[in-house]
């Protein structure tokens, strides 16, 4: 039977554009303009809130293709508890979003691997779907969004977890550079030792920085 944990997840992220157009450019080139540099640290808590679990240094790169295509890499350093080692981690992802009346959708696929020890599911790909509804005249906007993780092993491929969120996102000002993520998460591991089920309470907070010409 797996064991059940009650977690507090709190991230800020900022995200900028690093080319900004010269003077004497009339136009920018498309690489430049559709790059994205962005940072994020998150602190995670554990033992229903009550303990520390690890701290997260997140940066990446995120490229859009098209309207709806999105590729980007990101790399991460987690700070463990006392009882546990750091590990550093990469991820490849890419993004498809979609809109339909009122309705957004959006995929995104995860190759992600993690430096441990090769006993050890050290890589993972994920799926992750998710689906937001715009209500009219109402800011807080409810998106449902789920995850599936399949571990890729020497041993065999199988599915690891589960995740599964109901949350909102929200502008905090007109020009929609401030924005407010709050959801509620359950996180159910899989065909592993000893797993662990978790509800996590999600806190973020992104800020964009949108560098105008003077």
């Amino acid at each position: 039977m797996p064991e059940t944990d009650g977690q507090v997840w709190m991230s800020a992220s900022t995200e900028v554009k690093p080319f900004r157009k010269k003077d004497t450019e009339v136009t920018q080139a498309r690489f430049f303009r559709n790059l994205r540099v962005f940072g994020e640290a998150e602190w995670r808590l554990n033992d229903w809130g009550g303990g520390h679990k690890q701290v997260n240094l997140n940066g990446g790169l995120k490229y859009s293709i098209t309207k709806f295509l999105r590729v980007g890499s990101e790399y991460r350093h987690a700070f463990k508890d006392r009882e546990k080692s750091d590990y550093d981690r990469i991820y490849v992802r890419t993004w498809l979003q979609g809109k339909r009346g009122r309705l957004d959708g959006d995929y995104r696929f995860t190759y992600e691997h993690t430096f441990l020890p090769v006993k050890k599911i050290r890589t993972l790909v994920r799926n992750r779907f998710t689906l937001e509804y715009d209500i009219p005249k109402w800011k807080l906007d409810p998106y449902l969004q789920v995850e599936t993780f399949t571990g890729l092993h020497y041993t065999g491929n199988r599915l690891v977890g589960m995740r599964y969120d109901l949350g909102t996102k929200f502008n905090l000002d007109a020009a929609k550079r401030n924005t407010l993520d709050v959801a509620i998460r359950f996180d159910q591991e899989t065909n592993t030792p000893a797993p662990e089920n978790s509800w996590v309470l999600l806190l973020a907070y992104e800020l964009s920085f949108n560098k105008k010409k003077k």
